[in-house]
């Protein structure tokens, strides 16, 4: 493939290293993250994706950044372009340009935000021609505002998204399935920006937290040991595929986290 050249239906994945460890979290569990068993479950998420119908370019482990396997935080991709991000958490700062030579391979362009803009992809939600934006502790207006240019620039408008209370990321409270339906928390689901969805699937109490699946065509991969959840799922047709990751659910993580999507499926 050369520069330039984009393809369709891959994404970039990067295994979690021994680092792991210390990936950043407020989970009451983070302090017994396993870093081998976290490698296992990674694999198991990759053949999950391979499944679904995706190639992936998987990176190398990377031991200075313990948390540089949330690849989707890192850029934001629309329209065949690349948007590097500025995450919100210092930390991670090296974490985009760790991975810009992979996406210069599979995107037309790579542009980059710049200070103060603080933006994480895990944020941002691409819903047909929108890209739903939440305003969270990782993303400020700065970081809005630069996404807006980006998108415009390629026929597309940000809207906002307020989130509630202790949510980290807008896509760890709903995700999309598809253009045209969405799966997360009643109260997420009810904001403004997704009102006009015809189809939006509620995740129940008991299995709140585990809204995040990443869709690829009329498959859906997410956390298992969500029944009702993927229950209503499959009752749309999808096919559900479930994976064992809680170690990333101890580092604030979940399915989308661990993988951009560099070329549209």
């Amino acid at each position: 493939m050369t520069s330039g050249e984009p393809v369709r239906g891959a994404a970039i994945v990067r295994p979690p290293g021994a680092s792991f460890a210390r990936a950043l979290s407020e989970h009451p569990d983070r302090a017994t993250i396993d870093p081998v068993r976290a490698a296992a479950q990674h694999a198991a998420y990759r053949e999950a994706l391979r499944r679904a119908g995706l190639d992936l370019v998987q990176l190398p482990p990377d031991e200075e950044l313990p948390d540089a396997c949330f690849v989707d935080d890192c850029a934001v991709v629309a329209g065949g372009d690349a948007l590097l991000t500025r995450p919100g958490a210092p930390a991670r700062a090296a974490e985009p340009e760790r991975l810009a030579g992979a996406l210069t391979r599979l995107v037309v362009r790579v542009e980059r935000m710049r200070s103060p803009a603080t933006l994480d992809g895990g944020d941002v939600l691409a819903l047909g021609d929108t890209l739903v934006v939440g305003r969270s502790l990782r993303t400020n207006q700065a970081g809005v505002d630069q996404l807006a240019v980006f998108a415009a620039a390629r026929g597309l408008r940000v809207a906002a998204a307020e989130l509630p209370a202790g949510t980290l990321h807008l896509q760890s409270g709903v995700t999309a399935l598809g253009g045209e339906a969405l799966v997360g928390s009643p109260e997420l689901l009810d904001q403004p920006a997704f009102r006009s969805v015809e189809t939006r699937v509620p995740v129940p109490p008991e299995e709140a937290g585990r809204c995040n699946v990443v869709a690829v065509g009329r498959s859906v991969v997410m956390v298992a040991g969500c029944p009702r959840t993927a229950a209503a799922l499959a009752a749309l047709g999808l096919e559900v595929i479930e994976v064992d990751l809680s170690e990333f659910t101890k580092a604030d993580g979940g399915p989308t986290c661990l993988s951009l999507f560099a070329c549209p499926t």
